[in-house]
């Protein structure tokens, strides 16, 4: 083919849930001029958001997307166990989930980061430590408290 591109769409797609398409990132790429005005017509007749992004940004970006969406989901996962492992409702959570997105959003997510390991709180960092059964969700608590406390220089 001598005219070909990428439309990708930046979004995690569920078969039960409707999505506004005009709010949803489509990123193009094309390898001439007029492809690229074809992908962006089609793009910008269906989303506000249009991005020329090149195959290593796109590489790049995919590999953001996993930590955004498919790693803090599985965090969303470990506290819905915890939850249900000590009989709280999962829901009292949804605020805050709500809020942190938010923050991370109108903020740089690290100047909005809280929590024992951004403070330095060791005695927290233990009794939660002491608190976790389940010995990969420790390994995951300790890994994550160790990358947080060494991004903003503090020690245990």
């Amino acid at each position: 083919h001598t005219n070909y591109g990428v439309f990708y769409p930046l979004q995690s797609f569920s078969k039960d849930l409707e999505v506004n398409f005009q709010e949803v990132p489509i990123c193009i790429e094309a390898n001439s001029k007029k492809s690229l005005e074809q992908l962006n017509l089609l793009a910008n007749a269906l989303s506000n958001k249009v991005y020329y992004i090149d195959s290593k940004q796109r590489k790049s970006l995919h590999l953001s997307a996993v930590f955004v969406n498919n790693f803090s989901n599985y965090m969303f996962t470990v506290a819905q166990d915890l939850c249900d492992t000590n009989n709280v409702p999962f829901e009292i959570l949804h605020p805050l989930i709500t809020e942190t997105a938010l923050k991370a959003t109108l903020q740089s997510p690290k100047n909005v980061q809280t929590g024992p390991a951004k403070r330095g709180d060791k005695e927290t960092i233990q009794s939660h430590l002491e608190q976790l059964k389940d010995t990969k969700h420790k390994d995951v608590y300790k890994q994550l408290t160790l990358h947080i406390l060494t991004y903003y220089g503090n020690k245990l």
